[in-house]
Order: C-alpha cells, then sequence, then structure tokens
C-alpha cells in the first residue's frame, strides 16, 4: 500500500504542476476542435506511437484493446503519466524574438485487471484534444468607411476520453478488443474589442462550448512464433463515426456589464471520423523489437469547413526499435530503451496548404529491484505546419513520464480436508 500511497501523491503534484504551467499556445488548435491527441501515453510513445500489434503481460498499450487479453494472471496495474510540453514558432508574419510557449499536464490515469486467464480489463482516463492560442489582430468596424478596432483573441480548454475496454484471447495466437469511450470537455473562445474611437469602452465576446459523446473502438491481434526466437505480431483497429452533443453558452459584456447572457442546445452535433489502422512487429529472442503503424481518419467525408480551412482526412505512419533487457533466467525486465520516428498530414488543411507533421521519438524504462514497480521516460521533437503562404510552422518538444505499478489482486487457494 505503500506504492500506492506515492503513486496517489504523485497525482496531486502533476494536477497542481500543470494548473500553475498552461500557457503553451498552439494557433492551429482554433480550428475544429482543437489539437488531437495522438499520443496513447504507453511504452508505444517512445517508438514514434507504433503500438497497434504490441502486447505485454505488465504493460498496458491502449493503441489496442485487444492487447489486454495478453496482461499476466492475477495481477493488477496502476499507470500515470505527466507531460511538459515546450513550442516555438516560424512564420512570415512573426517576430524573429518570439518566445518559446511551455506546458505540463497531467497525460492519463489508467487501471487494469486480468479478470479471467482470457480476459483483460482497463478504465482510464486521456486527454483526446486540446485548445489553446491568444493573438491580437485589427477588426474592421462594418459601415464605418474604413475604421478597425484592435482585437485581442484567446482560446482555452479541449475533450478528454473516459474508457472501458476488455480484450479477450481467444486462443494462444489470436486476440479481440473492444473499447467504450465517453468524450467529454468544453472549448471557450473570446474576444475582447477596444471600442475607444468609438466609446472608450472595451466589448468582450465569450463563448463556451460544452461537448460530450460516445465512441467505441473494436481491435484485433494475430501473435504467432516463427522459429524458437522470433515472434510476429498483426494488429488491426476500427473506430466507429460517432457525433458530440454541444451546447453552447454566450455571454457579452461591455466594461463590467453584461449586454447577452444565452445558453442554446446546438442542433447540429460536431461528428467525428470513421477511423482505422494495421500494425506489425517482429521480435526476437524477447529482447529486440521492431514495429510499424499506419492509421488513418476519414475527416474529409464529414464536410467540416470554415473560412480558408477545411477538415481533411488524416494519415500517419510510425515505426519504432526497442530492446529490452531481462535478469538471466527470470521474467523479471530490468530497463528498455527504445527510438521512433512518425511522420503525416493532420486534419487541417489552410488555404489549400495540408498540413504535415513528422518527428523523432526516444524512450528508456527502468523497474525497482523488486519488478512491481516501474518508471518510463521517453521524448518527442517534431515539426507541424509550413511557413507557406503566411503559416505558422510549429517545433514542438514533448517529455512524457510515467509510473507503472502492479501487484497481485487476488490468488485462489486451493484447500485441502
Amino acid at each position: 500500500m505503500k506504492y500506492v500511497s506515492k503513486i496517489l501523491l504523485s497525482v496531486l503534484l502533476i494536477k497542481a504542476a500543470a494548473a500553475s504551467a498552461q500557457n503553451n499556445n498552439s494557433p492551429y488548435s482554433i480550428l475544429g476542435i482543437g489539437d488531437i491527441e495522438n499520443s496513447s501515453f504507453d511504452r508505444s510513445t517512445g517508438m514514434g506511437g507504433a503500438g497497434i500489434s504490441l502486447y505485454s503481460g505488465r504493460s498496458m498499450f491502449h493503441a489496442n484493446p485487444a492487447s489486454y487479453g495478453k496482461l499476466d494472471d492475477h495481477f493488477f496495474s496502476m499507470e500515470i503519466s505527466g507531460r511538459f510540453k515546450a513550442t516555438s514558432y516560424r512564420g512570415n508574419t512573426l517576430d524573429a524574438n518570439t518566445e518559446v510557449s511551455t506546458d505540463m499536464q497531467m497525460g492519463k490515469l489508467a487501471l487494469a485487471i486480468k479478470v479471467k486467464p482470457w480476459w483483460g480489463s482497463s478504465v482510464g482516463l486521456l486527454p483526446y484534444s486540446n485548445s489553446s492560442y491568444s493573438f491580437y489582430a485589427i477588426k474592421d468596424i462594418e459601415g464605418s468607411g474604413g475604421e478597425a478596432m484592435d482585437s485581442y483573441n484567446k482560446g482555452s480548454g479541449g475533450l478528454r476520453k473516459a474508457y472501458w475496454a476488455n480484450g479477450f484471447r481467444l486462443n494462444r495466437n489470436f486476440s479481440v478488443g473492444l473499447e467504450a469511450s465517453f468524450l467529454f470537455g468544453s472549448l471557450t473562445r473570446e474576444e475582447t474589442v477596444s471600442t475607444a474611437n468609438i466609446n472608450g469602452s472595451t466589448i468582450t465576446t465569450k463563448v463556451d462550448n460544452y461537448m460530450n459523446g460516445g465512441q467505441v473502438k473494436f481491435g484485433a491481434q494475430y501473435a504467432a512464433k516463427l522459429s524458437d526466437k522470433w515472434r510476429l505480431g498483426l494488429g488491426g483497429i476500427l473506430t466507429n463515426k460517432s457525433s458530440l452533443n454541444t451546447e453552447q453558452y454566450v455571454s457579452v459584456t461591455a466594461g463590467t456589464s453584461a449586454i447577452v447572457t444565452d445558453r442554446m442546445k446546438t442542433t447540429a452535433p460536431f461528428d467525428l471520423p470513421l477511423a482505422y489502422g494495421g500494425g506489425l512487429s517482429l521480435n526476437y529472442n524477447q529482447k529486440f523489437t521492431i514495429a510499424a503503424d499506419y492509421q488513418r481518419q476519414n475527416w474529409g467525408e464529414l464536410n467540416h469547413t470554415g473560412l480558408s480551412y477545411k477538415l481533411q482526412n488524416s494519415d500517419r505512419f510510425a515505426m519504432g526499435f526497442e530492446f529490452s533487457h531481462r535478469l538471466r533466467n527470470s521474467p523479471i525486465e530490468r530497463f528498455f530503451v527504445q527510438a521512433g520516428a512518425y511522420m503525416g498530414n493532420s486534419y487541417l488543411q489552410m488555404y489549400s496548404e495540408h498540413l504535415k507533421s513528422y518527428g523523432g521519438t526516444f524512450g528508456v524504462g527502468l523497474a525497482n529491484n523488486k519488478g512491481n514497480l516501474f518508471y518510463q521516460l521517453s521524448g518527442e521533437y517534431g515539426i507541424l505546419g509550413t511557413t507557406n503562404r503566411n503559416l505558422i510552422k510549429q517545433n514542438v518538444s514533448i517529455l512524457n513520464f510515467t509510473i507503472i505499478y502492479r501487484d497481485l489482486w487476488y490468488t485462489k487457494v486451493k484447500k485441502y480436508d
């Protein structure tokens, strides 16, 4: 129990740090539902995120719910993650001295148990999207003959995913899984306009969009022994097309006086696309693993469009390598090291430019002497966007840290008369 207490204390420390350090700006998160999270905050993060075909008896792989069927019997595990993120910007319209923005936030909280030898289950909370931006602009006054006002725009919020996933091992080689999730959160947009040229006050318009909805993911994995030392892994996932219910609250204030306060339920929900992916992995002698994934989200079919932008199909390729070291003649893993890379198209197209992303990752993990406490650290450096058409290129550096605690949750004792 002392390990559980330490982990719960770590959760509180991460939340406290996140509350005091959320100032990361992501210009493109003003569109859609914000920046969609690509990381699963699990062991695959250091391998470029290539985890669809991977499974473990000791660690969770969230990309594919079928992986939970391969968890060790009689054990429960708890994982918490946090993330530090730093972003710098390049663009033709930006000051050369633009500062780096930083952010620290809670990544995930997840629990898993092996219910039966053929059935593993997990519940948890993961980030789904994030919105954080702020900028100044000049706003024209309609019918004023060329008059303009200064405006300050900012946004915040995001969506979280609460999930319950189950994996079922049908035989030695084949597993299937099902994840039911509930997405929820809010996106806040706020604009403050200075009307000094008119009446000397400011007008602030604030729009809060509250969203929620369900989603289902199906998964399958196949593992085969090619020889005494080589193992093959195959995996596939499919997430259904779904919708988010939205409720909007609008307030307009002039100085400190409220002009408009209105709450309305949006009649048109925000649709989420059909998504699917596949993965392949090879393992040699339980030491060396190489994995590759492809994922696609069909945003283009939903016809989400706006001023100078639209949502398009997104693709992501990822691959990674891992070396794992175990004690001789023991199942206890002492440490691992990882490297990976990814590239893809985001779901945003602006001024006919489909925004692309690419980057590299690394990861390390270390177990304590008893093997029931594991520490993981992973890093990422990536690039999103372009400077073409006066757009902005983001250079992102990320450091993830995860604590894993596992222990026996029940043992069936045979009684003798």
